[in-house]
């Protein structure tokens, strides 16, 4: 935890602001990902690189303690979920509703029947069920990426309300017809209109906690998060049972290509989502806050925690003020002298070209500028093109490529003047502390990697640190997994308790595993793909060979 005073700190700037927050899972959203801080690896020696990929892999026991406090605080929301869906589907239902059920939903989303009857094989219904999933998980994809594009041109009022007439349609009619199979189950007493006026109020009340939140606890807003979940996964539990599970299988693979390809729609949704000016997009995420001493490491050797450091950060450059006077700049401590500012040729030194730039240092060997754009926008004036403009971020980024910007030049500095220091902070990450001519700090500079602007980087307070504490010490699953874990938790209710159980455990069990890899490579990761194999996995060997050998002890007892 050494040099804390430079892992602690956020970039003051006037573009907008980019946050890291690694506590995102997202399934079937959710979603940040942002220009990572500068990457040691293209500024520090070979050996400071090699040491930091040896140390990548490593868990520190304050990241392991913040993995335990996540895994609470969401294990618990998704253990409600699932008992209260294996719940709904054992006791709210019949029969004839699930036999009902089961024909509405394959008539709505099979495109194959695959319930016509016993004459087709077991070849034939795999096949059947396999297409009929393909299907149904062709139509999510290319939904979501209708959403990300929405999402991505700020179409915000035609989303948001999609997003609200379909939570209006879900628990207000789905809501209803469990309403109504509970009335009919249990032959509760009631009248026509205050039927229909729970509904709406239900219904109601839900679109305003989930979308518009103000002046309303959180945990009524988790609350309708987790009745959604329930009220869907009791739905798509009366899919046939080929179907159920094939549609599992489909969902977790499709999770996994979403959330980790390059073109996945889920990572494109998560980048857009994690910008600092992106807006809300509440309904596909649920949210858990964790305990007060629950904090986010950040500090350490690792080479990614400079991308996760729970930092504000901006990306504007310094203002032109302080960039007009040229200063020396030299790497560690070697600063010119007053009298060897009168002797002998000019100081040179290595400074990436974006901060030469700024600071106006002359090149030992000039950079032809290579602009990114082959045209010039009409409304751009010539005078902000012209080389005796004064340099910014934008301006450099026109002029000259993104690896011309981060690339070391020699320099020559004034005689006489400031010089910038080279040093690295806590996690490894080259700063340029520029000093003035009496050696006092001026302000502390980076290059971002991904973009080639010049950051300033300067101390947070410790009422900022507060601030932050409670916007962002909480992780975020999305609610897309907690339906398809009910939903399979669901479907193995139906057959015993045993394999309920099984399946539940193990799926708790694949979260925790999701949590720790997420602990380890610090970006968002699918939450579906471990719970969902391991619980189709167990459901199999517990309904074939667990479940039957108890079964066998309890008829013959052994004795011992």
């Amino acid at each position: 935890h050494a040099n804390q005073n430079h892992s602690i700190a956020k970039f003051r700037v006037d573009f907008p602001r980019y946050q890291y927050d690694r506590s995102v899972l997202l399934s079937s959203y959710t979603m940040s990902s942002t220009s990572p801080p500068p990457s040691p690896s293209r500024v520090n020696q070979e050996q400071d690189t090699d040491e930091e990929e040896e140390e990548v892999n490593d868990l520190s026991v304050e990241e392991l303690l913040y993995s335990s406090s996540s895994y609470h605080a969401i294990a618990t929301p998704v253990s409600i979920t699932m008992i209260l869906s294996a719940l709904a589907v054992v006791f709210i239902n019949t029969d004839e509703t699930i036999a009902q059920g089961e024909a509405a939903l394959s008539s709505a989303y099979e495109a194959f029947d695959n319930t016509a009857g016993g004459n087709a094989t077991t070849a034939e219904t795999v096949g059947i069920s396999v297409v009929n999933a393909l299907i149904i998980v062709c139509a999510i994809g290319a939904m979501t990426f209708v959403i990300v594009l929405l999402y991505k041109y700020r179409c915000m009022m035609i989303l948001l309300g999609y997003m609200m007439f379909s939570s209006f349609l879900l628990l207000g009619i789905l809501g209803g017809v469990i309403f109504d199979v509970a009335v009919n189950v249990y032959a509760l007493d009631i009248d026509q209109f205050s039927f229909y006026f729970t509904l709406w109020n239900f219904a109601a009340v839900g679109i305003g906690a989930i979308f518009w939140q103000k002046g309303i606890p959180m945990y009524i807003t988790q609350g309708y998060l987790i009745v959604t979940s329930v009220i869907l996964a009791w739905q798509l539990s009366h899919f046939d049972e080929w179907t159920s599970w094939t549609l599992l299988i489909m969902l977790a693979l499709y999770d996994l290509c979403a959330v980790l390809t390059p073109c996945g729609p889920l990572k494109a949704l998560v980048q857009l989502m994690q910008r600092e000016d992106a807006p809300d997009m509440p309904g596909l995420l649920y949210e858990a806050e964790l305990p007060r001493e629950a904090r986010r490491p950040r500090t350490g050797s690792r080479r990614t925690a400079a991308r996760n450091t729970e930092v504000n950060t901006s990306v504007e450059s310094p203002s032109p003020a302080s960039t007009e006077a040229p200063v020396a700049a030299t790497d560690d401590q070697t600063q010119p002298t007053d009298a060897e500012s009168n002797l002998g040729p000019p100081p040179t030194g290595m400074l990436p070209l974006a901060i030469a730039k700024l600071y106006k240092l002359p090149l030992t060997e000039p950079v032809e500028p290579r602009r990114r754009n082959s045209f010039t926008p009409l409304l751009e004036s010539d005078e902000a093109n012209a080389p005796s403009a004064t340099p910014s971020n934008d301006n450099l980024a026109q002029q000259y490529s993104l690896s011309q910007l981060v690339t070391d030049v020699e320099v020559i500095f004034p005689r006489g003047g400031g010089y910038i220091n080279r040093t690295r902070n806590g996690n490894g990450g080259v700063r340029y502390v520029v000093k003035d001519r009496h050696g006092e700090t001026k302000r502390t500079l980076f290059v971002d990697p991904e973009t080639g602007r010049v950051m300033e980087e300067r101390p947070r307070s410790d009422d900022e640190e507060d601030d932050d504490h409670k916007n962002n010490n909480s992780i975020k699953l999305g609610l897309g997994d907690f339906i398809f874990y009910s939903v399979l938790v669901s479907k193995a209710v139906q057959y015993s308790f045993t394999t309920f159980a099984a399946c539940m455990l193990v799926v708790l069990a694949g979260l925790g595993g999701t949590l720790i890899l997420l602990a380890v490579y610090r970006h968002a990761l699918p939450a579906l793909p471990i719970s969902i194999f391991l619980g189709v996995v167990f459901y199999v060997l517990t309904r074939l060979m667990i479940e039957p050998w108890i079964e066998s002890i309890f008829q013959s007892p052994l004795y011992v």
